[in-house]
């Protein structure tokens, strides 16, 4: 746009002025096509805002829509000072009937004592081999103390964990002290301290040998090298506190209706959250209202949690038969007592209401997958609107652009032509008061 200005010297008319309203006014168009570009700008927000809310309700489906993640499973021990437990969602409810007869453990040699911790103990190489391989460990240092040893089968990572304890005793307190990195037998090792010298090399002798778990699960015996027993059970981690041949223990897996309540309470809040944004969002004043997206998204969910599911496995059909019915509004209610008895009497036909399970297709997995396709970052409902939207402000901008043009050209012209005016003008008066002066002239 020009910086020219001028005033009007010779009409007295304030000719800058006239020139900016006149300009403004050829802009109009452009404040309007501004003005739409803000408000195509607020939709694309508040369909960011729109697919957040609908995401979070994916994610709450997503912990319903299959057997393992609708069935929560809780495991517990009879007897918690000699086992604890815990189940994934691959357990299978039931009990089992557990004798820990012992636990595994880790090989710990010690050495002889020493004075100091600065005592020679030798240089050369040190051997130490776990389940069949050997790692050598040399030491360079004229004379190495029982820390310098440490350190360097510490850093070794043979298998091995050495440390030095203090017993306390009189005269040599201090003795190196080798432990398995693991426990079980496949752990232990073999340790040779045999090739130092210059000093007075470690002699080891076994403290604790390498046992691997025994226990008997249903009367059948099970080995472990680990007191974390995961792979006897599927789903379920048998933790080995202690051992007791004479006390049998009782491991229960049993379904945990606590948290099924709890992610088919966050399914009703995240459904409820994404109905209540719609809601403001249709209103007279709603930044999307009359926004198709939106409509969409209403009708399909509101159908999905309402019509009955067909083609089920179970004799549910309906989520209000489980106490989660639907207002006009689209709000879920959840009762939670008709619910719990519900899962109580019949827990198959109440699970396969939501999940997917074969040609079991449960509400759920069905609004999950409603809820992916509407999502799809190549071909979804959010992708179409977002595409349409820039593409209409795309539109805006290179139409302003032809307008801002025009109106500079306009700007231009008007002041082109006031200039005129206002030389015409001056011109005219020039020569009026010429006239004037050679008239007067006449009449002296």
């Amino acid at each position: 746009m020009s910086t020219f200005s001028f005033g009007g010297i010779a009409t007295g008319l304030d000719t800058g002025a006239i020139v900016a309203q006149l300009v403004a006014i050829k802009r109009q168009p452009i404040v309007r096509l501004e003005q739409r570009k803000s408000l195509y700008e607020k939709q694309l927000s508040a369909l960011s805002d729109l697919e957040g809310k609908l995401k979070a309700l994916q994610d709450a489906l997503a912990a319903l829509d299959t057997p393992n993640e609708f069935g929560s499973l809780a495991a517990t021990s009879s007897n918690e000072d000699l086992l604890t437990t815990s189940a994934s969602s691959l357990a299978a409810p039931g009990s089992y009937q557990v004798i820990v007869n012992s636990l595994a453990t880790h090989q710990k040699d010690v050495s002889q004592g020493y004075a100091t911790l600065t005592d020679n103990a030798g240089t050369g190489s040190i051997f130490i081999t776990v389940a069949g391989e050997t790692t050598q460990i040399d030491l360079t240092n004229p004379a190495n103390t029982l820390t310098d040893i440490r350190d360097a089968i510490n850093d070794a990572g043979a298998g091995v964990h050495a440390s030095i304890l203090n017993d306390g005793t009189e005269g040599t307190p201090y003795r190196l002290i080798l432990t398995s990195a693991e426990s079980g037998i496949d752990a232990s090792f073999t340790a040779d301290l045999s090739g130092l010298t210059g000093g007075t090399a470690p002699i080891l002798s076994n403290l604790t040998q390498a046992a691997d778990a025994s226990l008997l699960i249903d009367s059948i015996p099970v080995i472990s090298a680990s007191n974390t027993v995961s792979s006897a059970i599927e789903g379920l981690t048998l933790n080995l506190q202690d051992a007791d041949p004479n006390a049998a223990i009782t491991v229960s897996v049993a379904t945990d209706d606590e948290a099924i309540l709890e992610k088919i309470q966050t399914m009703v809040d995240a459904y409820n959250d994404l109905f209540s944004y719609i809601e403001s969002q249709s209103a007279e004043n709603g930044t999307l209202r009359g926004n198709s997206t939106l409509r969409t998204i209403s009708t399909r969910l509101k159908t999905l949690f309402t019509l009955p599911l067909t083609g089920g496995e179970g004799s549910l059909t309906m989520l209000a038969q489980v106490g989660l019915s639907q207002d006009r509004y689209g709000t879920l209610t959840f009762d939670q007592a008709k619910f719990s008895e519900a899962l109580s009497a019949n827990y198959a036909d109440v699970r396969d209401l939501f999940v997917e399970r074969g040609t079991n297709l449960g509400k759920a997995y069905l609004v999950r997958a409603s809820i992916d396709n509407l999502t799809d970052p190549v071909d979804g409902l959010f992708k179409i609107s977002r595409d349409v939207l820039g593409d209409r402000m795309e539109d805006i901008d290179d139409t302003i652009i032809r307008y801002e043009r025009s109106v500079d050209t306009y700007e231009v012209y008007l002041q082109r032509k006031f200039t005129a005016m206002e030389s015409m003008v001056s011109a005219l008066q020039a020569q009026g008061s010429y006239l004037a002066s050679a008239l007067s002239g006449l009449y002296m």
